[in-house]
């Protein structure tokens, strides 16, 4: 986008953002033009002039536009690619170091790095946990991501606490990754998982 679709674009979402049905805004990048340095800026003002909390599942050419957003929720590699650093999944001081460097300069509130057959790491100001990845037959991970931020998104609105949010998160990541193509979260499922995993202890 550019110029007067850009600016279209800022004020059909700002329309819908002062509806007063909106809880959660979330920003899915997938770097193919829409989401503009100048889109992101002024959404993100938006958002907190209508008290909307906002997530982001970034791509790493807009990796460090997303400031002050709520929670940001890079994988892997878009955490080494956006902060140019290797990073050992296996080793949470690793993982705290990096992820303390992106808020530096994001200024986020919570950070939620999935890590693929090493779980998700979870981060808040006060506390951090890395939430180990569940044992499936994958199938596709497609979609994947998507799911994460979506139940991550929801929880967040909802009011769950950091290790309840990427618990359950990571448990719908898992659940899609074992179908083939992009397939729509299985809501009875991931419900009957995430009771199973409460009752057990998350």
């Amino acid at each position: 986008l550019s110029g007067d679709d850009e600016i279209l674009f800022i004020e059909r979402c700002k329309a819908i953002m002062e509806s007063n049905t909106i809880d959660v805004l979330i920003f899915e990048d997938y770097n193919k033009g829409i989401l503009t340095p100048k889109v992101i800026s002024a959404l993100i003002d938006i958002a907190k002039a209508n008290e909307i909390q906002t997530t982001v599942d970034p791509k790493k050419d807009h990796f460090f536009e997303y400031q002050g957003v709520d929670l940001f929720k890079p994988n892997l590699k878009e955490l080494r690619e956006g902060l140019k650093i290797e990073v050992d999944p296996d080793n949470k001081n690793s993982l705290i170091l990096a992820v303390e460097q992106m808020e530096m300069k994001l200024k986020n509130r919570w950070s939620l790095i999935t890590l693929s057959e090493y779980g998700v790491f979870v981060k808040n100001k006060s506390d951090s946990t890395v939430i180990p990845a569940h044992p499936r037959e994958i199938a596709d991970v497609s979609g994947a991501g998507d799911t994460v931020i979506s139940i991550a998104s929801l929880l967040l609105a909802a009011g769950a606490n950091p290790v309840e949010l990427a618990a359950i998160a990571n448990l719908g990541g898992g659940l899609v990754c074992e179908r083939v193509g992009v397939v729509p979260i299985d809501k009875a499922l991931l419900f009957k998982e995430a009771q199973n995993l409460i009752q057990n202890g998350i």
